[in-house]
């Protein structure tokens, strides 16, 4: 039995492969097949369809790899409901995104040889089926006006929008020297701010300007925090911190590096896109207990993958492996198929689970 699923493993590995490889490929000819079948999609998305299409389908067909190669079908049927709800929120046509999956469909049942392509066939199929179910509600805002601490977070980013960073962060940091804690503080306040930006991006109501401005704002506001308190006692364990090559998106990253600092960690923040070849010696020459990896597009999951097999042929130490991020909450049990030790869905689980992992 473990062989079977040795060799279907690599058999998906496989697929993955030729999907990755052949993604601008396939990408073309599905594009050209779903304009083929609506007409009129030139006009409604110029002023060049099929490049916006063609860049569309290729993401696709990478997030099917990622699926294909973790044999986790949810990855991919929730970035097509993901998708979905984009398209409703701009009042873009439902029907263009069913017709665009059926015909990259019909091009990989083509084009992908019959032992690789059956796996993606049937993941495609599943996201098809989860799109003729009833329309998705869009999400509403977490954040409600009569809590306190969801009121000073709604406050923050007004005032960060409206160019004042200054006060906006002032604003916060005052809330913590009257009694609320630098956890409360990311926990609920600048997290949940930064899920409200995603949110509003995801709605097509903030733009990419305006979620850097309240990204970068959130990272001076949890600088002066972190520095504003005394940690823990130290418990002699070292976490290093990294995004795995690729994913550039870190603040989520960083929050989980200052917690585990003022819990009494030695905390090593190496920050976004760090290269799968350089972490083993940084992880020997800090003496590292935990390694903390994030992903946050299903896409990075190769990486992340890759990543830890190379931890684990490379250190001499026993290093344990904690991940998290946007990319393993679509699949909660994707973590393990990466081979990592743990998983940390929200920042004080990631601290607790990583408590666990050491021994602590």
């Amino acid at each position: 039995m473990e062989q079977a699923g040795e060799k279907s493993a690599d058999g998906n590995r496989f697929a993955a492969e030729l999907l990755e490889r052949g993604a601008s490929g396939y990408a073309g000819f599905a594009t050209n097949l779903m304009l083929e079948k609506v007409p009129d999609a030139k006009q409604r998305y110029k002023p060049d369809a099929f490049a916006t299409w063609k860049t569309y389908m290729t993401q696709r067909i990478l997030e099917l790899a990622a699926a294909v190669g973790t044999g986790e079908p949810l990855l991919f049927s929730s970035r097509v409901m993901w998708s979905r709800k984009a398209f409703l929120a701009r009042n873009q046509q439902e029907d263009d995104l069913t017709i665009s999956l059926s015909a990259l469909k019909d091009v990989l049942a083509d084009n992908l040889p019959a032992a690789a392509g059956k796996e993606a066939l049937d993941y495609l199929q599943q996201a098809l089926d989860t799109l003729s179910t009833a329309r998705p509600e869009l999400e509403d805002s977490e954040l409600d006006p009569q809590r306190p601490h969801d009121r000073l977070a709604l406050r923050y980013l007004q005032g960060v929008l409206e160019g004042n960073v200054s006060e906006a962060i002032n604003d916060v940091l005052a809330a913590s020297q009257d009694g609320m804690t630098p956890m409360e503080a990311y926990l609920q306040v600048l997290m949940p701010a930064q899920r409200e930006v995603g949110r509003l991006w995801h709605l097509g109501d903030m733009n990419i300007a305006e979620e850097h401005l309240v990204t970068h704002a959130t990272q001076r506001a949890m600088a002066a925090l972190v520095q504003s308190v005394s940690p823990e006692s130290a418990n002699g364990k070292t976490m290093l911190a990294a995004a795995v090559a690729g994913n550039v998106h870190d603040i989520g990253l960083r929050a989980v590096a200052d917690v585990f600092q003022l819990a009494g960690w030695r905390t090593i923040f190496l920050g976004a896109d760090v290269p799968m070849q350089d972490l083993p010696s940084a992880l020997t020459f800090f003496d590292t207990d935990l390694l903390v990896l994030t992903a946050t597009l299903s896409t990075q999951l190769p990486r992340v993958r890759y990543t830890i097999s190379a931890v684990r042929d490379r250190s001499d130490r026993d290093i344990k492996i904690l991940v998290g991020g946007a990319a393993f909450d679509e699949a909660p049990e994707v973590w393990r198929k990466v081979g990592a030790d743990g998983y940390g869905p929200t920042i004080d689980e990631a601290l607790t689970v990583g408590a666990r992992l050491v021994g602590l």
